[in-house]
This record gives structure tokens, sequence and C-alpha cells, in this order.
């Protein structure tokens, strides 16, 4: 697709894979073409999963290239204003994967960190490998900064604020076990399974109910921090919109009949 990310399809699952400098730093051209990728894909009718995942066997993304922020003047009246809208462009592209309407799958096959763990914060699924010696962390503050593309705000809804401002305060690295243990991956998994167990959770949820499965994750996403009543509201108008798709005629006349369903995404 890019110099820096490829898509490769295999049948209705389409694997976006960065490849930047050996250990897919995070910068801006990075960003940009997986936002222009996610956007892509969430619009094919053909793709009903997305697997992010690394080329390189040993990262999955080491955080920041910090070289973005050195050509920055710190005596600049504006520097906090430049640093500012940098990071706003970032986020959007960061939320380009969190939109996308498919499930996506983070397949963290070695180190996550800093930026690199928020990038699986936007995913759906975290399948990390447990090898011994790929850690997860957002390890900011040990360089003197914050996270800066979600950080402070996913981790703790995924695992509680209280866990999560230890991790962030400490810079905490953990091992793929450990992050399981605390719900921030779904599963640790070894060296030799990793592979199969990806591609198993992929070809489920491609047989699944894509459009309600978007439904939902537009639920969460947009109703999370609303008033009860108001995001019960947008659940009730995406209730409608996936009761009307052919995917709810086979899903209902299926367990009438007491068959599996075939859905079709439509």
């Amino acid at each position: 697709m890019g110099e820096l990310v490829d898509i490769r399809r295999e049948g209705p699952v389409a694997r976006v894979v960065m490849h930047r400098k050996g250990n897919n730093s995070i910068a801006e051209d990075l960003m940009k073409e997986l936002a222009e990728a996610f956007e892509e894909l969430g619009v094919d009718p053909t793709v009903r999963v997305v697997v992010l995942a690394s080329e390189y066997e040993k990262y999955f993304s080491v955080g920041a290239d910090l070289t973005a922020l050195a050509g920055i003047d710190r005596e600049a009246t504006d520097a906090t204003d430049q640093i500012a809208l940098f990071m706003r462009r970032m986020n959007h592209h960061y939320m380009a994967i969190e939109r996308c309407p498919r499930p996506v799958i983070a397949a963290i096959n070695g180190h996550a960190l800093g930026g690199g763990s928020e990038l699986t914060l936007c995913c759906d699924f975290r399948i990390m490998v447990d090898d011994g010696r790929s850690k997860i962390g957002q390890t900011e503050s040990a360089l003197g900064i914050i996270p800066g593309a979600g950080g402070t705000q996913r981790l703790p809804r995924l695992i509680g604020k209280g866990r999560a401002l230890r991790y962030l305060i400490e810079s905490t690295r953990l091992s793929a076990k450990e992050a399981e243990a605390v719900g921030w991956v779904d599963r640790a998994v070894p060296p030799e399974e990793f592979n199969a167990v990806v591609d198993e959770l992929a070809g489920s949820l491609a047989k699944a109910a894509t459009t309600a499965i978007a439904m939902i994750k537009d639920s969460v996403r947009r109703g999370w921090d609303l008033r009860l009543e108001d995001a019960l509201n947008i659940e009730a108008e995406n209730f409608a919109r996936a009761a009307l798709t052919n995917d709810a005629v086979i899903g209902i006349m299926s367990f009438l009949s007491k068959q599996e369903p075939e859905f079709t995404g439509s």
C-alpha cells in the first residue's frame, strides 16, 4: 500500500503490517499510512476482520521516534501550541484505528512500548506473544514526558484508574502474562502458538455478524462518557439499524431452526 505499511488480504481477513526502520518507531509518516489503511478497509465490504501486525520478529512498536520533537524550538513563544497541534494530528490518525467498523486484532509479536502500546489500545482485541522477553508499557514518564496518543485515557478505561495510574507514573513494563493478568492484553500466547491463535480468532470473527459488531463498537465508543439516557438513545438507534440488516434475518431464522448462521456482513 505504502512505504511503511502493507495490506495483505487473506479472504475476509486483512492484515495491516507495519515496517518502519526495523522497530516501527512511531512518527507521523507511519501513523498517516496506518490511518489511510484503516479508513480504506473500514468501507470495504469484502473485509470482515482487520489484524494489525508487525513485519519485525521482536518488535510490534517501540514507541515514539523522538527525533520528531528535536526540531521544535523550545524557546519559541508558540512552542506549546506547536507540540499540541502535532499531537492532535497524531491522535486523529490513532482514532482511525479505533473508529474502524470492523473488529480489529492487535497481534503483539514483540515489544509494544509508549506509542506502540497506545496503538494496541485502539484495537478491540490484543493477543501478545509470551516469549520471556517482550514487554508492553506506557514508558513515557521515564523520558520526562507523558503519553500523548491516548495512553492516559484509554488505559484507565481498560484496566481501571488506580492500576493504570501506577503503571503510567512508574513507566512499568509488563510481560505478556502480567499484562494478561490485569486485562491489558486478552491473551498471552507461547511463540509456537501465536500465529495460530491470532488466525483462529480472526477466522472466528470473520464468520460473525460484522454489521452488528460495528454497531456495538459505535455504541460503546460514543456512549461511554454520556449520561445513561443519552447513551441508551445511541444504543436504540444502532439496535434499529442492526435489526434491519440481512444478518439479523439470518441470525434469527437460524436460531429458530437450530442451525448455524452463515452471516454475510450485510
